[in-house]
């Protein structure tokens, strides 16, 4: 079978598609995997040579698309007019390259596998070739009435977030409607004046949620009734793959068997706002509290004289660093809060701070709030860099042993690694046929194929 994957996004989105493809590849399919260009170096490295999964460019450098829009905000500042003048221009940056690609990756496919961002053109290219669309999903990203479409922003309730989600879905296909209507027609897919978001809901394939099923939506009778049309097998995080060591992972190994266990910061693929004022409060951060902090700067690039100025005996600053290796041996993660990291501080065992950005950082802060094992805030409130008391507080709260030992009983109830890989390949593998394509949701959100698979 050959099977076409293709994924925009940071590390988050990536290595989990990653860790699926190269599953897919060695049980003898043909998978080819595009993801940014920025991605395509640590896929490979991730996906470790496995033969029949090639590794393609897809699209713009998230990296850099990230920091352009850091700097548009920027000089946006708090202005609500010019802040929709920047989101205006930037709704369509990309597309034309993400699609001029998408056209070679998917060609041939016997199934297409998208993430969130790239689902909409992956749609159309599906609906004309006549093929299901497997989506990738690490949050409840569909119309419902616990979880809203920009969680931590808008209010809550069940009516609100009802109609926060039609609004939502509304003014989406509103803004995209003459980009995917141009390419539809590019694609010779014009037979329906359908919305995108109905034609999605009848599309042939299945909805993934690869996040554990504690964090599910339940008992809620819209999500009920749109998956019986388009099913949704949740199966789990979709656990790391064994990580090649990083550059200076010796050396911290060393520094971490020199003392109490740190407190972790660092906020992946987000800019770090206001580098040096952030340092300052990570250093005053382990002052009050008494204890190390090693920070990963991530995407953020930080010059010498930053390092030089913010380092000492109990501040270490790492590029990047194996989550897997290093956060079980932390005391607290502070994070961002994106799916990936949040997954690997849960499988840690760890309590965790998580000053968010936007998407859905903010559901996994309150995800991890209600199950006493974090704290959620958000990174910077108007337009003030982050809050030194907030944040020690923060800390200090879930330094306390009971939440750690929450953290670790919470750590041994999620789905294993491997059994979230197999259910997630035999998701795939039976959405290419009618007769298979409905059994993931029967079989439940905690019972699990017999697919055999290595992680």
């Amino acid at each position: 079978m050959r099977i076409s994957f293709v994924i925009n996004g940071t590390r988050g989105d990536v290595q989990p598609a990653t860790l699926l493809a190269t599953a897919l590849a060695r049980r003898g399919h043909d998978v080819r995997l595009g993801v940014p260009p920025n991605m395509v170096r640590p896929a490979r490295g991730w996906a470790d040579g496995v033969a029949r999964l090639e590794v393609v460019p897809l699209g713009q450098d998230t990296r850099a698309h990230l920091e352009s829009v850091a700097r548009a905000r920027k000089q946006a500042g708090r202005r609500p007019l010019r802040r929709l003048r920047v989101f205006l221009s930037l709704r369509n940056a990309g597309w034309e390259d993400l699609v001029s690609d998408m056209t070679d990756v998917v060609d041939g496919a016997d199934v297409i596998v998208s993430g969130l961002i790239t689902e909409q053109p992956a749609l159309a290219f599906a609906e004309s070739a006549g093929v299901p669309l497997v989506s990738l999903h690490h949050a409840p990203v569909r119309r419902n009435s616990r979880v809203g479409p920009v969680p931590g922003h808008l209010p809550g309730g069940p009516r609100a977030v009802r109609a926060q989600w039609a609004a939502y879905d509304a003014a989406f296909g509103v803004l995209t409607r003459r980009r995917e209507r141009r390419l539809r027609a590019e694609l010779g897919s014009t037979g329906t004046s359908r919305p995108y978001t109905a034609r999605l809901r009848a599309a042939a394939g299945l909805e993934l949620q690869a996040y554990d099923p504690m964090f599910g939506v339940h008992d809620d009778q819209r999500w009920i009734a749109d998956t019986a049309a388009r099913p949704r097998p949740s199966v789990g995080f979709l656990g790391l793959p064994g990580e090649h060591p990083v550059a200076g992972s010796d050396a911290l190994a060393s520094w971490l068997d020199g003392g109490d266990a740190p407190i972790y910061v660092g906020f992946g693929s987000m800019p770090l706002r206001g580098e040096e004022s952030t340092l300052r409060v990570v250093a005053e951060l382990g002052r009050r509290l008494g204890r190390r902090v090693l920070v990963c700067a991530g995407w953020t690039e930080l010059s010498a004289e930053v390092r030089t100025g913010a380092e000492s005996d109990a501040v270490r600053i790492e590029s990047q660093v194996d989550h897997r290796t290093v956060f079980g041996r932390c005391a607290v993660v502070v994070h961002h809060g994106g799916a990936g990291t949040t997954a690997a501080v849960l499988r840690a065992g760890r309590p965790s701070v998580i000053c968010w950005y936007g998407a859905d950082q903010p559901f996994w802060g309150a995800e991890l709030e209600r199950l006493g094992v974090g704290v959620s805030m958000p990174m910077a409130r108007a337009g003030r860099d982050l809050d030194v008391d907030r944040l020690c507080d923060a800390v200090a709260a879930m330094l306390d042993p009971a939440v750690a030992e929450r953290a670790a009983r919470l750590r041994d109830v999620l789905v294993a690694e491997d059994v979230a890989l197999a259910d997630a390949v035999h998701a795939v593998e039976s959405s290419v046929t009618s007769s298979c394509m409905r059994e993931p949701s029967t079989r439940g959100p905690h019972m699990h194929s017999e697919t055999k698979v290595d992680v």
